[in-house]
């Protein structure tokens, strides 16, 4: 007579496998292949690691810890590769600032750049851009501008398409009443 058969999950060994590539196999942890610093060549040390824990509090619906400055890799080079001060002008106008070496051991930039070089005037580049700050303040400021102006350009796009529903239906306003499309903002008053 066989034993009974016993009720539950079977357990199976892992077996670890790596992920071929026309350079052999390579056996890492997928973790490891998601780091920032190796898949991400705009990685800054401290501000990324700062965003992502950012974006993540947002996405999980918790308050997230303001960032205390912003940073952008602004190009220093025309497309043709001469050198230029055009783009920098422009984001210094943003109130931003180029980010010098000395700024290294800042929370939002722990070390150097994995692709960044000190450039001869003290500033931190990489390729044909240079990286700039931005405070926390100014970057509110451009934020609220943004998101002003995506309003904007939303609400009107909002009234012209309904502008356009109506007069493509062959709507026609009653005599002295002129449809109109409007957009409140803000949460309505109750009596």
């Amino acid at each position: 007579m066989s034993e009974p058969i016993k009720e539950g999950p079977v357990v199976r060994p892992i077996v670890r496998t790596g992920i071929n590539t026309e350079f052999g196999e390579l056996q890492d942890d997928p973790e490891t292949l998601m780091e920032a610093q190796f898949g991400d060549v705009l990685h800054v040390p401290g501000f990324s690691e700062m965003r992502r824990a950012y974006d993540l509090a947002v996405a999980e619906k918790r308050t997230p810890t303001p960032l205390p400055v912003n940073l952008r890799w602004v190009r220093r080079t025309k497309a043709d590769g001469k050198p230029t001060n055009e783009r920098t002008s422009v984001v210094q106008q943003a109130e931003y600032r180029p980010v010098k070496f000395t700024d290294i051991g800042q929370p939002w930039l722990t070390e150097m750049p994995r692709s960044a070089v000190k450039l001869p005037d003290g500033t931190i580049g990489s390729g044909d851009a240079v990286l700039m700050v931005q405070s926390a303040r100014a970057a509110a400021r451009s934020a609220v501008r943004k998101r002003l102006t995506w309003q904007e350009q939303n609400n009107a796009n909002a009234t012209g398409a309904f502008d356009r529903a109506i007069e493509k239906a062959g709507l026609r306003p009653l005599k002295g009443v002129n449809p109109e499309s409007a957009v409140e903002q803000g949460t309505p008053k109750t009596n």
